[in-house]
């Protein structure tokens, strides 16, 4: 088996599946759900030449040959469809090395083929060209409308409806780069939260290689280590399976446990904030439910986090604490969101819901701006802000059922 090399490989490239061949490019190992990638049967996997898998690597002979003979490093071939539309890297490494070289010079004794799943990564960039196209399209567009209302001053009409149209645009636009801004700060604290259970891979395999030449290893040691290995891997596989969820949006209107949805962004951020000594407290009731979006209901959660998050590290303390509670008030949901970072300048705390209106010298002004249109225009609640003695609470008020009428 090719343990060792196939767990350097993943620890060094986050892969998901691999495919491993001998000298004469036959495949003699392969991963639980290659097949579905590669478009073969588990059977048709079983010792078939690499060339029929992956004919990409058709006209690499001698790449691969020097990778075997330990010239060459190992390569990527990047962004490769396959069926079913996914998009995957194709990684080639060295296998297991042989104890000498032999008379054909091979340092190595086996490859080993990983394929990482980038379709996520494609499809977004292939998105971000969409809509770059698609803004600069929208800047013709507008020439050519003012180009038309010094020559049809009359149609006023036309032109009402023209801005209205484009203001419809700009808020998708607003509402897409706050989305991209709350993506960037979920990856960062993502790769934190990572740091930590890719420390103790490394330590565990190198825990492993030291074990290996005191010649101590045991069956049980062995798969004692894999196993701690695994349960790693399976956090951080979960990390990326919550952060995959958060930024789904929800297809239509559902009821929600309010508790269990701000639990599951905490669960994200924990660590993120923890480090930065910030405590995060939930309490109330467990039990209370809303009626409408949970994933825009949890982003609007997450502005409010991060807002107090930047307050915090424009003026920090010792005792720096953001406390989330949920009750009831004449029947419906009620949600507060207190820290106690110092509370919003008096000048702006009235405008702080509108557009461009911020209080960070770096800030946008989209975030409470998009919260607001979420609680209040998509989902029918109220979001309000106040100031306490030690800082800003926000309120946020849901319907418990859908409204008449929907």
């Amino acid at each position: 088996m090719h343990i060792q090399e196939i767990l350097n490989a993943i620890y060094a490239n986050h892969v998901y599946e691999y495919i491993v061949v001998d000298e004469a490019y036959k495949v003699i190992e392969f991963s639980d759900k290659v097949f579905e990638i590669c478009s073969k049967n588990a059977k048709e996997c079983d010792n078939i030449n690499l060339y029929e898998i992956v004919p990409e690597l058709y006209g690499l002979e001698t790449v691969l040959e020097g990778i075997l003979k330990g010239e060459r490093q190992a390569f990527t071939i990047p962004y490769i469809e396959k069926f079913q539309g996914k998009y995957l890297h194709i990684h080639v490494h060295p296998g297991r090395r042989k104890p000498s070289v032999d008379k054909e010079g091979r340092l190595f004794e086996s490859l080993v083929v990983l394929f990482e799943n980038v379709t996520d990564m494609a499809l977004t960039q292939q998105k971000l060209i969409q809509e770059r196209n698609e803004k600069t399209l929208l800047l013709d567009d507008i020439s050519q409308k003012n180009a038309q209302l010094k020559r049809f001053n009359g149609q006023m009409q036309e032109m009402v409806d023209e801005e209205i149209r484009k203001n419809m645009e700009k808020q998708k636009m607003v509402e897409l780069q706050s989305r991209h801004a709350q993506m960037g700060e979920m990856i960062g604290i993502i790769t934190h939260q990572w740091k930590q259970p890719l420390n103790v891979i490394s330590l565990i395999v190198n825990v492993l290689k030291l074990d290996l030449k005191k010649r101590t290893l045991s069956n049980e040691m062995i798969e004692k280590k894999l196993d701690d290995v695994l349960k790693q891997v399976r956090y951080m596989d979960q990390t990326v399976k919550d952060f995959q969820s958060f930024f789904n949006p929800s297809k239509e209107k559902i009821l929600f446990n309010i508790y269990e949805s701000i639990q599951s962004i905490l669960g994200l951020i924990d660590y993120e904030y923890s480090h930065q000594d910030i405590s995060l407290e939930l309490r109330g009731s467990k039990n209370i439910s809303a009626y409408g979006y949970p994933n825009e209901f949890n982003q609007v959660i997450l502005t409010l986090l991060k807002n107090a998050r930047d307050a915090f590290m424009q003026h920090p303390h010792d005792h720096m604490r953001i406390v989330i509670d949920i009750s009831e008030e004449n029947g419906s949901p009620l949600i507060r969101v207190e820290d106690n970072a110092g509370g919003i300048s008096e000048e702006v705390i009235d405008k702080i819901f509108d557009l461009y209106v911020t209080t960070k010298e770096n800030g946008s002004g989209l975030g409470l701006n998009i919260a607001k249109n979420v609680i209040e225009q998509n989902m029918e609640g109220k979001i309000d802000v106040r100031n306490t003695t030690e800082g800003a609470c926000f309120t946020i008020v849901l319907p418990k059922t859908a409204a008449s009428g929907n």
